[in-house]
């Protein structure tokens, strides 16, 4: 499928530049709906007046990726996830990165705490607040009563998303029906209860996943629920454990993702889920010895998941706080898949106080990459160092490629000493640089009429270089005596 461009939005729109959706010109709102900046919705022509509705439906159609995007949930939290563009990242860009759904069980005694605890769960890791995107309830306990109690209280106690999972369409919609402005997701649709479920999603507008592990019945379901006006699908074909299964798991996958994107199949234009927590009734779990070992499966599965674009993944690990290691593992691998290859992950260049540094405290230079800067600032808040850290310029790129490519170099550094004023913040005139940029300490120290050391190759390195030299009074004295010469 041919990406439009910003030209064919523009044609569709009415180029009157109103500005009244906060852009100057038409041509500037067409380039950033392209991106997904802006919705259809925030051209209030298109929305408002009737001889402009036809292009409208034109301009949504032109913009709608091959594989749908669906919404689970309301409110801030609310999770979109599918929408996109491209089989690989490299090719453009993912936009919506995979959901990863924790499953509680109706019946757990802890189920109060366990929402809270998913609800609240933060984890700050180089400038991103990771979280998790919703709550998947499982009925356990084939209790209609017990599934309905369950769902209304994770309704009250968290803004998740939520998702029923339940094959009894009388209990599953029941359940619905007591949370259905949630907009929560219906798990699922089969063979044999697709037309009662999907005409409750129809009347409700909620999101259905359908499940088969035979893909021509998938695609078959997924026809069915489109033309019986379900607007919200998500494609479940199974997720196997054991000898040869994984590799089945996988083909399905990238089977139907191909399908959406290459092929553009209707019925495959969907988003794509896989349960990774089917791990615990697949395999036999003999004691709590080896539990994590289990979970390590449980969490490979995911990763691989997510590795592939899965819209959206279940998983049981997780649910308690000693069991942070798989979230963390999932949150921080879908952090790096699900970055822009288009843009380089900077941050603004300049002069950072970290702790209470006085007139000697040491000034630490890095780039201005962001998976550079944050570690080394962490580090060195870690280690409880008062110092000042000058972050120059090297347009996004890290200290080892910046260097080799001249983005990181002594004239660069120097220009960014004076513009941050950084001796001015300190009586001495002392850099420290990375040890991957050992080689500009001779041309750094004329260019900044500074006295450079060398600090270690890796910011973890920091306290024991600290220990053993710095040593700022010798330094300036071996400065002084420089001017002298």
């Amino acid at each position: 499928m041919a990406r439009p461009s910003p030209l064919e939005i523009y044609a569709l729109l009415d180029k009157s530049n109103c500005k009244e959706c906060g852009y100057d010109t038409c041509m500037a709102f067409a380039t950033d709906i392209l991106e997904r900046k802006i919705k259809v919705q925030d051209c209030t022509h298109l929305m408002q007046e009737r001889k402009q509705f036809k292009n409208r439906d034109k301009l949504i159609k032109l913009i709608t990726p091959p594989q749908r995007p669906v919404t689970i949930g309301v409110g801030d939290r609310a999770v979109t996830i599918g929408g996109e563009e491209v089989l690989m990242r490299h090719q453009l860009t993912y936009y919506n990165q995979s959901a990863i759904f924790i499953e509680i069980a109706d019946d757990d005694s802890d189920l109060e705490d366990i929402v809270k605890y998913l609800t609240d769960l933060k984890i700050e890791r180089i400038g991103d607040v990771l979280t998790l995107d919703g709550l998947a309830l499982r009925n356990v306990s084939g209790d209609k009563e017990q599934f309905k109690l369950a769902a209304k209280k994770i309704a009250e106690l968290s803004n998740l998303p939520i998702m029923l999972c339940c094959f009894n369409a009388d209990i599953l919609l029941e359940t619905a029906e007591e949370i259905k402005d949630k907009r929560p997701l219906l798990y699922a649709a089969t063979k044999d209860t697709w037309e009662q479920v999907g005409k409750f999603a129809v009347q409700n507008v909620l999101p259905v996943a359908i499940v088969s592990s035979n893909l021509d019945e998938l695609m078959s379901l997924s026809a069915t629920l489109q033309k019986l006006g379900v607007k919200g699908i998500i494609l479940d074909s199974g997720t196997f454990y054991g000898s040869g299964k994984l590799s089945i798991t996988y083909d399905n996958i990238m089977q139907l993702r191909n399908a959406a994107i290459n092929k553009e199949d209707p019925n495959a234009s969907w988003p794509i889920m896989g349960v990774p927590a089917a791990y615990w009734n697949q395999v036999k779990v003999e004691n709590d010895k080896d539990l994590w070992l289990h979970q390590y499966q449980e969490i490979i599965m995911g990763a691989i998941m997510e590795s592939i674009d899965t819209s959206l993944i279940v998983i049981h690990a997780g649910q308690n706080k000693k069991d942070i290691w798989a979230l963390l593992a999932l949150m921080t691998l879908r952090q790096s898949i699900f970055s822009d290859p288009r843009i380089y992950p900077a941050v603004d260049p300049g002069l950072y106080t970290i702790g209470e540094p006085d007139d000697m405290a040491p000034i630490f230079v890095t780039s201005n990459y962001r998976m550079t800067k944050i570690p080394v600032e962490q580090d060195l808040q870690g280690a409880n160092i008062d110092c000042l850290l000058l972050v120059v310029d090297s347009e996004g790129i890290g200290i080892e490629s910046a260097v080799a490519g001249g983005q990181f170099n002594a004239g660069g550094i120097a220009e960014a000493v004076k513009e941050f004023g950084a001796f001015d913040k300190v009586k001495h005139r002392i850099l420290i640089i990375p040890g991957m940029a050992a080689r500009l300490s001779g041309s750094l120290e004329d260019e900044a009429d500074a006295f450079v050391l060398v600090g270690p190759r890796d910011s973890s390195g920091i306290p024991k270089f600290m220990e053993t030299l710095w040593k700022p009074e010798e330094c300036m004295k071996e400065y002084e005596s420089w001017e002298k010469e």
